[in-house]
């Protein structure tokens, strides 16, 4: 995991949060802190205590920043890395309504291993393999619908997705499986032109679609709001 960096966080709710990550990721975890990837000026049908969930939580970033513009939110996180996991419940252990699990949702349920990719960085672990065989560990999955069921969820203000290429299995997993629970806004990170291209044609009728983070023509992240 390399070097580990501490920084101290303050939220709007005056709790203060003491975030550890390692220092090779600090650009990727800074940008989440920050509001670069997941602005929340264009999010519509939030609740009182909006429902939160995050899929690839990495080491609570993200789930951090909605607590910090939601304190009354409940937030379901999940992190299927062992490593990662470790670090991603020290830093949201004193949150109030911050459940975490050490799971991969994906479209089916089992044991699969999940590939690291370059530079070993835990934003590149996927359940998708590399060109090239980098080393990896098992990690078990569940689905969507598993953890709408089992939290009895009946509506969800924000779903965000940045699970390493295998988002658009989510998505239409989501859509074929658990289409009667309504998702307000969701945040998604994409992979290739190709998937933004299949979201757009997919999607657009019921969602509008924003750019929020473009990395590259074909890295980014957008956000669906419900018309």
């Amino acid at each position: 995991m390399g070097n580990l960096k501490t920084i101290e966080i303050t939220l709007e709710s005056k709790d203060i949060i003491q975030f550890q990550y390692p220092k090779a990721e600090e650009e990727m975890i800074l940008s989440v802190l920050n509001g670069n990837d997941y602005p929340l000026s264009n999010i519509r049908k939030i609740g009182v205590n909006p429902i939160i969930i995050d899929l690839g939580s990495n080491y609570g970033s993200s789930i951090i920043y909605f607590k910090d513009n939601f304190p009354d939110s409940i937030i379901y996180g999940f992190e299927p890395s062992e490593k990662t996991y470790i670090l991603l419940k020290k830093n949201v252990q004193s949150l109030d309504n911050v459940k975490v699990e050490k799971l991969a949702v994906w479209n089916k349920k089992g044991k699969f291993k999940l590939h690291y990719g370059p530079k070993n960085l835990s934003g590149s672990y996927s359940l998708r393999e590399w060109n090239e065989d980098l080393g990896g560990e098992y990690v078990q999955t569940t689905t969507y619908l598993h953890i709408i069921e089992s939290n009895k969820i009946s509506e969800i203000d924000i779903l965000k997705i940045d699970i390493e290429s295998v988002e658009l299995d989510v998505l239409f997993d989501i859509f074929t499986n658990c289409s009667d629970v309504p998702i307000n806004n969701i945040f998604m990170e994409y992979h290739g032109e190709v998937v933004l291209n299949e979201l757009k044609e997919t999607f657009s009728v019921i969602y509008e679609i924003i750019h929020c983070n473009e990395v590259s023509k074909s890295q980014g992240s957008v956000l669906m709001t419900l018309k």
